[in-house]
């Protein structure tokens, strides 16, 4: 069965790259059956994923290479691999079943739901996998498959370019994960999970630190961490269906599983934790603050994934990974809930993503209002939402595991999280109408239900999917954990100056105080009445480091990018013609000179073929006659 979970999405994208032409728009009804089929083999492997095995794992296993010796690689469902599956094929059918309505009419349906099965099989080829091998070979194609999904509408310039850039940035992370790999392989010499982790205590402090840094980078570049983020909003050119699957459940998330994963190597490097907490904290505060410079409302919702990954970085970097990892669970609900239902107003308005360039829409697509509602206040921490109970866990954490620092960071980011959602909900469905009326909306052939539906259960998951961990270590969510990770006793705890529930009610009164301002910024009657006025000045009056995203790409351009051109340029305008072709037309024309010289050697004569044998013999004779013969 394991077999069949891993390879049903795969055997969908082969059907539909073989029977695309004759499929058409049939084609999205079977790339979703093929996933909603996956899911369902998760959940009846449920119980299965729990069963202990030799190794004194929870888990089921099966093989795959068994006949190279000292290399045993295969599957692997645990309790950590089953909660990432469940997102991977639940959510992601969702989003198949949204993306029927989203992409009806466009000419190449097939395709795109190909690529859809691709990536899901390659995202569940990264977190099956029982050893490094087979999580590379997934992060490569989970690269791959996003390279394909953002550049999709490849007729767009920037769209190829965004594809580009993903594509360049994750083979950088990819370079990290391949010398993490060398590092540990040398070390223990083996691949697998638990040949690997077993041998941890026999490690050297400095060769574990070295292994944790290698595999952070891949995935600070899979999970857009800083300075690796910069792929993350230009990434938006794509569909949205793509920005609600790749951005919001499964691809940057693979970071936060991979570190949560090799819990053993960072519950046994204090300074690799530091250095991970710190990075995930960063990340958190400065996604927050550029989502407030946004205007494109999908580009406000990748900062706000780049801040919310932030946040599990943080926590799983701590050592508090069942708290970063109920950070992952509930964003892939209302991350999704969010896409989906800013596709639907993107589908309305024909292709419209400028939020200053809507309101009113709270009554013109209530659907759409209620269920973005839900999903803005959940991402915030509204009390009794999903969001909540992660975010809460993760920020307090931070106070047990000694970083008061990232404590105060959690909290601030969860104050400007509010803020900038709530203006982006404001300004898109309050006040007037400022959208154009040459623009008219699409009107799909297919039931309307096919998009609702998706979104209505990602918006009841934002509501209640955090429920599962009330009740802290007692929790089901936490004792259903537990067996991936005993090793997070090593971590040290402190006591904090306050409890969970103080800490709670400050980290809600922070975000009042950013839902407040956002209130009082866009929300008011007297904002309302004059948007456009006060959107046009807020717009020439946004500092232009946030403008310009903190010129990050601009100082890679500098840094990085110019160089490598300007070194490309070089070698083509010199090492290229004049050494690499100029050695091969200097090998061709010496070829031709001694060419001459032997063919004018044949002549046809016998008489000079004679007096060549000769001369030879002579050369012969004469050679030993003054060095001696041998005996």
């Amino acid at each position: 069965m394991l077999y069949v979970l891993w390879l049903l999405p795969l055997v969908g994208a082969l059907v539909l790259w073989a029977f695309g032409p004759q499929i058409r728009n049939r084609g999205g009804w079977v790339g979703t059956l093929f996933v909603a089929a996956a899911f369902v083999v998760t959940v009846a492997l449920f119980n299965a994923a729990r069963v202990p095995h030799a190794h004194g794992y929870d888990g089921l296993t099966a093989p795959l290479v068994t006949w190279i010796p000292g290399w045993r690689l295969g599957l692997m469902l645990d309790p950590l691999s089953l909660l990432w599956a469940l997102i991977i094929t639940g959510v992601g059918g969702l989003i198949h079943l949204y993306a029927i309505g989203y992409l009806d009419g466009d000419r190449a349906v097939a395709r795109f739901f190909a690529y859809m099965n691709f990536f899901v099989f390659a995202m569940l080829t990264l977190v099956l996998s029982d050893n490094f091998v087979g999580l590379l070979v997934g992060w490569g194609l989970v690269g791959l498959a996003s390279y394909f999904l953002i550049g999709f509408w490849f007729e767009r310039p920037t769209a190829v370019a965004a594809a580009r850039k993903a594509f360049v940035i994750n083979v950088v992370g990819d370079v990290g994960l391949m010398f993490a790999i060398f590092v540990l392989f040398q070390a223990t010499t083996a691949v697998g999970y638990v040949d690997v982790f077993d041998k941890v205590p026999t490690l050297g402090a400095a060769t574990i630190f070295l292994a944790c840094v290698c595999i952070f980078v891949g995935c600070a570049a899979k999970s857009a961490q800083v300075p690796l983020h910069t792929w993350l909003p230009d990434a938006m050119e794509g569909p949205t269906p793509v920005s609600a699957l790749i951005h919001a459940a499964t691809m940057v998330t693979a970071g936060v599983y991979l570190i949560a994963r090799c819990a053993p190597l960072w519950s046994a490097s204090p300074g690799a934790r530091e250095l991970v907490a710190t990075i995930g904290g960063i990340t958190a505060l400065a996604g927050a603050i550029l989502g407030i410079a946004q205007w494109d409302i999908k580009r406000v919702l990748a900062y706000s994934t780049m801040s919310q990954i932030g946040y599990m970085i943080m926590g799983v970097g701590a050592g508090a990974y069942s708290a970063g990892v109920l950070q992952f669970f509930t964003h892939a609900f209302f991350k999704a809930n969010l896409f989906l239902a800013a596709g639907l107003v993107i589908h309305n308005l024909a292709d419209e993503q400028d939020i200053r360039k809507m309101g009113g829409l709270r009554r013109r697509m209530p659907f759409a209002f209620w269920t973005m509602l839900i999903g803005t206040m959940s991402i915030s921490g509204v009390p009794l939402l999903a969001g909540y109970f992660s975010k809460d866990e993760v920020i307090y954490a931070m106070l047990e595991r000694g970083h008061p620092w990232l404590y105060v960071v959690g909290a601030v980011t969860a104050g400007i999280t509010a803020f900038y959602m709530f203006r982006m909900l404001f300004i898109a469905f309050f006040g007037p109408d400022r959208s154009d009326p040459d623009k008219h909306p699409h009107h799909g052939h297919v039931p309307a239900w096919v998009m609702q539906v998706p979104v209505a259960l990602l918006a009841l998951g934002s509501i209640a999917s955090g429920y599962i961990a009330i009740g802290d270590d007692n929790s089901p969510w936490f004792r259903f954990l537990a067996p991936d990770f005993p090793q997070a006793d090593n971590v040290p705890l402190f006591t904090p100056a306050f409890s969970a529930t103080l800490s709670s009610v400050l980290v809600f009164v922070i975000v009042l105080i950013g839902f407040g301002l956002a209130y009082w910024r866009y929300g008011t009657a007297r904002a309302r009445e004059d948007s456009p006025a006060r959107l046009a000045l807020e717009t020439q009056r946004m500092p232009a480091v946030l403008v310009n995203a903190y010129y990050v790409d601009a100082l890679i351009g500098w840094l990085i990018v110019r160089p490598a051109q300007a070194l490309g340029t070089a070698f083509g305008a010199f090492v290229d013609p004049h050494i690499i072709d100029g050695g091969v037309r200097d090998l061709a024309w010496l070829a031709g000179i001694l060419g001459l010289g032997v063919r004018r050697l044949q002549n046809g004569l016998v008489r000079a073929y004679a007096i060549v044998l000769v001369a030879g013999v002579a050369c012969f004779l004469a050679y030993y006659a003054f060095t001696g013969f041998p005996r």
